[in-house]
């Protein structure tokens, strides 16, 4: 193998360690937590009791509403068949996206009685929504 190929693996971008994958541990505390914010590495976890609290919500709700999120899943469905197909329907998309907009309305408002101006409730909520169904964000999340 020639020098110059040999070289050209050498500095293949793959082969080289990111430095947001490189190990923190043999900084100090305060620099790592500066380093891990600075990378967007550093994630707060949400309290288990919480989590597990939004968790039965959802799937309260969900046990209750489960028409709306099959009728929702089943338009969505439709619609991408009739598209792919080549016959898109402007109406089949139109009632996917009613039945979708009932959907999220129905976990927005979940979602507020649940969070109640609570942060990390709300951060938890949002959680478990993305989580269970990351088709189906509430209305009105601030991303």
């Amino acid at each position: 193998m020639s020098a110059r190929r040999f070289i050209m693996c050498a500095m293949n971008e793959e082969s080289l360690p990111s430095f947001a994958a490189v190990a923190l541990r043999s900084f100090p505390g305060a620099l790592k937590r500066a380093l891990n914010r600075l990378f967007k590495r550093h994630r707060v976890e949400d309290d288990p009791a919480l989590r597990s609290r939004a968790a039965s919500a959802i799937r309260e709700y969900t046990d209750a509403h489960a028409t709306l999120f099959e009728r929702a899943e089943r338009l969505k469905e439709k619609a991408e068949r009739l598209e792919r197909a080549g016959t898109p329907s402007e109406s089949a998309r139109n009632r996917a996206e009613r039945a979708r907009s009932e959907v999220e309305a129905g976990l927005a408002a979940l979602r507020a009685s649940f969070a109640a101006g609570d942060s990390e409730g709300l951060r938890a909520f949002e959680r478990e929504v993305a989580l269970r169904y990351p088709a189906f964000q509430p209305s009105g999340e601030n991303h």
